[in-house]
């Protein structure tokens, strides 16, 4: 008998801990939707301005985002920034972008938000 009550509140801990968590998922997934996609930050390693591109570092992972005249970009941080431009934008800055894939499968940056230190 003893057996079975443990058995049965092993399953109810998993169930508990289950609907504690899957709120706080939900909750991240629909903060990931309204974003319009993924948030890509690091080091900024090159900027192609004839590509339209910006190479970003995080530890050892180096992406390759794009961007287009509808990229939105900000000088500061994400609670305090002013406009500001790609031609502002250096090597070695700091840098934060929600990014999608396109319809050409690229990643390219919908708002980007640089400062010069993290």
């Amino acid at each position: 008998m003893s057996a079975r009550f443990a058995g049965l509140a092993a399953v109810s801990i998993v169930v508990l801990a289950g609907s504690v968590l899957m709120p706080n998922l939900v909750a991240q997934e629909k903060t990931k939707a309204a974003s319009g996609g993924q948030s890509i930050q690091g080091t900024v390693l090159d900027i192609s301005k004839d590509k339209s591109t910006i190479t970003i570092r995080s530890g050892s992972t180096t992406r390759l985002v794009a961007w287009n005249p509808g990229t939105k970009f900000l000088y500061g941080h994400s609670r305090d920034n002013k406009p500001g431009s790609v031609e502002q934008l250096k090597a070695s800055f700091y840098i934060n972008c929600v990014a999608g894939f396109d319809a050409r499968k690229e990643l390219t940056a919908r708002e980007c938000v640089y400062r010069e230190t993290r």
